[in-house]
């Protein structure tokens, strides 16, 4: 695999920090607010980025002010650009409270009008392709459709949940977290055994292999028939928004460098717990010499 290009969302974020998130109807007083960009194709480029691999990002903006401030943001970032512009920037409104929980709500703009035709004639052979659910899912089909004899590696994150045999089917690596999981295995994960079970199912439904996303319970992979457990990292979270992101662009990162899922999964675990100690997705998002202080200590 020589490379990685991430084809996802992009979009700003308006971050409220309360000390509970709001009931229906009810106001809370925020104490600090912050304005980033995300959007989990954005977030999953920024953690390739940080964590040592230079990758390709495709995504859709509006012709509007975020526009511009999510572009200087992601020049600083050490990614090739390929972006095309729409009618509106997309907005993620997400409530956080101190305890690290949130609520987000989602006005997806102009990613839900970028298409297979937008970024056709990018060639991109032999490497590994990211994608995620936040983009119309027909750009997803086309891309795997034209480019199935490309030797390209596909890591899927169904995320939001769709449930499109196609997509799943077509790609080589899934990375649900543990309410995706369960909706793809038609059964509900309470504990480990229950998560291996799991992705029994998913690996033998769709003929490929996952690795679940179990948040502070850590995660686990059923990759070439072999499953494993791997503990979290743990960490005081302030803001779990983006960590799955992060997780994703970490461990594509680190696979692309060593080809080994095991060591790969075990440092996009603590790339993701990293995540969590600041505010906003990528902005709190770890860098390579971070992860690996903290791998050769453990």
């Amino acid at each position: 695999m020589n490379g990685i290009s991430v084809i996802g969302s992009v979009n700003i974020d308006i971050i409220m920090s309360s000390p509970k998130l709001p009931a229906t109807g009810e106001t809370v007083k925020a104490d600090k607010y912050y304005l980033y960009p995300g959007g989990k194709g954005a977030n999953q480029a920024v953690s390739v980025a940080r964590t040592g691999v230079k990758p390709r990002f495709i995504g859709k903006l509006g012709n509007d002010y975020f526009a511009e401030i999510i572009t200087n943001y992601l020049k600083k970032e050490n990614m090739e650009l390929s972006l095309n512009y729409g009618a509106q920037t997309g907005i993620a409104m997400i409530n956080v409270e101190s305890s690290g929980k949130n609520m987000i709500t989602v006005y997806p703009g102009s990613n839900s009008n970028l298409s297979y035709n937008d970024f056709k004639n990018i060639e991109i052979k032999n490497s590994i392709v990211m994608f995620q659910q936040e983009i119309p899912l027909k750009t997803i089909k086309d891309f795997m459709s034209n480019n199935s004899e490309n030797g390209n590696t596909i890591i899927t994150d169904p995320s939001p949940f769709y449930e499109d045999k196609y997509i799943l089917e077509n790609s080589d690596i899934l990375t649900p977290n543990e309410t995706e999981a369960q909706l793809l295995a038609g059964c509900e994960i309470n504990s480990i055994e229950d998560a291996e079970k799991a992705s029994v199912k998913i690996c033998s439904k769709y003929k490929n292999n996952v690795i679940i996303k179990l948040g502070s319970k850590g995660s686990l992979s059923n990759y070439n028939g072999h499953i494993t457990y791997f503990k979290p990292y743990k960490v005081k979270s302030v803001d779990t928004t983006g960590a799955g992101d992060c997780f994703n662009g970490a461990f594509a990162s680190e696979f692309l460098r060593t080809e080994n899922i095991d060591k790969s999964i075990e440092f996009a675990n603590i790339a993701a717990a990293l995540s969590t100690t600041g505010y906003g997705a990528f902005p709190s998002f770890p860098y390579r010499n971070h992860v690996i202080s903290i791998m050769e200590n453990e």
